[in-house]
């Protein structure tokens, strides 16, 4: 089980993980790993919305259309992946989204 981040933005963001993950983290494409080759973070490629009221219906939450959507999933039972996953979401610059 992950725990999920979602992030709305007005631009589609170009996240670099590279430099959000700097070592012991190893990144390969839009994954990170620790320095024993677990599994912490996973970025999906943005998703560009444009229904009206989509965000509303699906997360519950009000924002202006076309908006980008980024989803980041972290492995729950690693601190260092939750924090890492919140300095991603919040290097977007957008509305940042979590299940309750």
């Amino acid at each position: 089980m992950s725990r999920e981040l979602i992030v709305l933005t007005a631009r589609k963001p170009d996240l670099d993980l590279q430099a959000l993950a700097t070592p012991p983290f190893q990144v390969a494409g839009n994954y990170v790993f620790d320095s024993e080759d677990r599994l912490l973070l996973r970025v999906q490629d943005p998703v560009l919305v444009s229904v009206p009221g989509e965000t509303e219906r699906l997360l519950g939450i009000e924002s202006a259309t076309p908006v980008w959507w980024t989803e980041i999933h972290a492995a729950t039972d690693s601190p260092e992946a939750d924090h890492l996953a919140h300095r991603c979401a919040e290097t977007l610059n957008g509305t940042i989204w979590t299940a309750p």
